[in-house]
């Protein structure tokens, strides 16, 4: 009782005024030979698009709709439960996956190589001119976790410690293992436990690293998601918000933090990847969740930064990104539209160099949510038509625009009970659905499928809901 919200949104996402459809994953490629670890989709200075992805064994670029494999000589050896991060540095990629030298290839290359044979890092970023790595291992101090480590001044080479140049490394003495640093004009350090700004100083000291968030850190590095500027993780404490390195929200309370908190399967962690979808302002995270198969993240959770509103889709998918195409015009398509599927032509993914919300599947194959629309479920927030008294509800009518509407009406009388849903009802030619649900509290359900475009919510005319008496 009392809830603002609807109870569930699922296979929708937020709308200005309303819920609005998801499209299901239709895959664009082949499937990569193993499973996806990281990826990057960067454009060089002529605006040629390049989607770079890891496997435990290899890096792949896509050329048209396969993966071609640009690893260095011998491959990689990615170990179970670590993943690959990449960054754009110039015309370069720059890639790291702990176990292995940090790689780098030239935009248009035909392969990977060693960026440096100084250290190796979990996590990677761009912060100013230099290129810092987090979760640190080097030949001279072995495994540290918690140590920052910096490139000299505007050059991705060279990690030799010299105040002259701006390379460095600093351990910070709290939070425990870093998890994630974003970088820009200043990065942000998200520990375990702790959460730090990295602002540039210039010489001799090059970074102050200043904690901003005590005790507080994400619970695994793919929940941290930067959007314009606003960092977001998933935390013990919840889902946090951080906004130029010191503005802190947690948009996740009393909505979506207790639900996550008990429907991740705590074993996967580290399979949790997010994304920043900057052309809806919306964060996206696909987890784990109850029922999943091995450790395959079966829930993707929406965050309207926008709207603040959440949403939840039920899919499986491997690995969630943003991707670009290289776009084709109608001449250069050679499928079938049978081969083409759900895709329409009119899809943004067909226009070249757009950034477009993309994943891998379950059978490791890339494509975009450009497919049918899904099926989505709405549960109205629970209701006492009549305050202190029973409601006989002889009829609703569901404000949908479009599609096909089922409904189902929940009923108790003591918010000690647990809600009772009927039969679904059958929709009558006025778009009414007739039912007799005489109870205290009332919650209604709402199944849409085909092709619907907004889900407003659900109206009741007065002669339609009649108050009762009391009850005892």
């Amino acid at each position: 009782m009392g809830n603002p919200g609807s109870i569930v949104i699922r296979n929708a996402v937020p709308g200005p005024n309303s819920y609005q459809p998801f499209r299901a994953h239709t895959p664009v490629t082949v499937a990569l030979d193993s499973r996806p670890l990281g990826g990057i989709s960067v454009r060089d200075k002529a605006n040629n698009v390049f989607n770079y992805v890891g496997s435990q064994e290899a890096l792949y670029v896509q050329v048209g709709a396969s993966w071609t494999d640009v690893s260095r000589y011998g491959g990689y050896t990615t170990l179970d439960g670590e993943a690959w991060e990449f960054v754009q540095w110039k015309n370069r990629v720059l890639a790291t996956n702990f176990n292995d030298w940090p790689q780098f290839i030239d935009l248009g290359g035909t392969e990977f190589d060693d960026l440096t044979s100084d250290l190796r890092g979990r996590h990677i970023a761009v912060v100013r001119d230099h290129v810092v790595f987090g979760n640190t291992w080097d030949p001279v101090d072995g495994e540290v976790p918690d140590r920052v480590r910096w490139s000299a001044f505007n050059d991705e080479t060279d990690y030799t410690v010299d105040p002259a140049t701006g390379s460095d490394f600093r351990d910070l003495k709290t939070g425990g293992w870093i998890q994630r640093i974003v970088g820009g004009e200043f990065g942000v350090i998200v520990s375990e436990r702790s959460t730090f700004r990295m602002t540039w100083v210039g010489a001799p000291v090059w970074f102050q690293i200043d904690e901003v968030l005590p005790g507080v850190g994400a619970i695994s590095p793919g929940t941290v998601v930067n959007l314009s500027g606003t960092v977001f993780f998933w935390s013990e404490q919840g889902i946090i918000a951080l906004t130029n390195g010191t503005g802190v929200a947690f948009p996740g309370a009393g909505k979506v933090d207790h639900f996550i908190k008990n429907d991740l399967d705590e074993a996967y962690r580290h399979r949790i990847t997010g994304v920043a979808d900057a052309r809806s302002n919306r964060v996206m995270w696909a987890y784990p969740g109850s029922g999943n198969t091995g450790g395959r993240p079966n829930r993707i959770i929406v965050y309207d930064v926008s709207l603040n509103r959440w949403s939840l889709i039920e899919t499986e998918i491997e690995l969630l990104w943003r991707a670009s195409t290289p776009g084709r015009n109608l001449d250069e398509i050679t499928e079938t539209l049978e081969e083409l599927g759900d895709i329409s032509l009119d899809s943004p993914i067909f226009v070249g160099g757009t950034p477009n919300l993309a994943a891998f599947n379950a059978d490791y194959e890339h494509g975009f949510f450009e497919g049918q629309i899904m099926t989505a479920v709405i549960d109205t927030k629970e209701t006492e038509i009549h305050a202190g008294r029973m409601t006989q509800l002889n009829a609703f009518r569901p404000v949908v625009d479009g599609g096909t509407v089922r409904a189902r009406v929940a009923t108790r009388n003591r918010q000690t009970d647990p809600p009772v849903f009927g039969d679904f009802l059958t929709q009558t030619a006025s778009g009414r659905f007739t039912t007799r649900a005489n109870a205290r509290y009332h919650r209604f359900r709402l199944e849409i499928s085909g092709d619907w475009k907004d889900a407003i919510g659900v109206q009741i005319e007065p002669n339609e809901a009649r108050r009762a008496g009391f009850r005892g």
